[in-house]
């Protein structure tokens, strides 16, 4: 049974389908939340649309600009790709999650101001956790870490044009992949 429905629509009733994503159980009816096509399969009673927000989940892409640098852990603040949530717009990365083998420290991956590319790798209660441990995944804009001027980022050694210093940083490559 396929249909159209629109939020406050009733789907079926609890004894036959329980709610799925885009509906919702009350005093034993299954409503519609979301507008788009009603689909009753295996008990369930959804409703999909391909433009519904959802909630950010593991594996989505962020694009994120790094705040501030610990030890073992660094800050971020993301803007999620369109139709995802989030309650809180700042994510972690540990130090582990920045690229495959080992990284001493975070500086030698990003720096703060920079903007990154990267994937949810946990949604837990306490935060979002990002990883760029993928090839594809990394810095898509940096910044002189002396000057503040933007790096042209073509490949992993930097070399900033105003002030001369060389720098290191895990570049995103370019891939259509995902």
């Amino acid at each position: 049974m396929i249909d159209l429905s629109i939020p406050g629509d009733q789907l079926a009733i609890v004894e036959e389908f329980q709610p799925g994503f885009g509906a919702f159980e009350e005093e034993g009816i299954v409503y519609a939340s979301i507008p788009g096509t009603a689909k009753m399969e295996n008990a369930v009673a959804k409703v999909e649309n391909q433009k519904a927000v959802r909630a950010l989940a593991r594996g989505d892409l962020v694009y994120s600009i790094v705040r501030n640098v610990y030890d073992q852990v660094a800050l971020l603040e993301f803007q999620s790709v369109p139709y995802r949530a989030a309650t809180n717009t700042y994510a972690y990365m540990r130090i582990a999650h920045v690229q495959r083998g080992f990284t001493e420290h975070f500086r030698d991956v990003f720096r703060i101001g920079d903007f990154v590319r990267a994937r949810v790798h946990e949604v837990k209660p306490l935060g979002i956790y990002l990883t760029m441990a993928d090839a594809d995944l990394g810095v898509v804009r940096a910044f002189c870490a002396s000057c503040r001027h933007e790096l042209p980022v073509t490949k992993r050694d930097l070399t900033c044009k105003n002030c001369g210093r060389r720098q290191q940083r895990k570049i995103a490559l370019k891939t259509n992949s995902r």
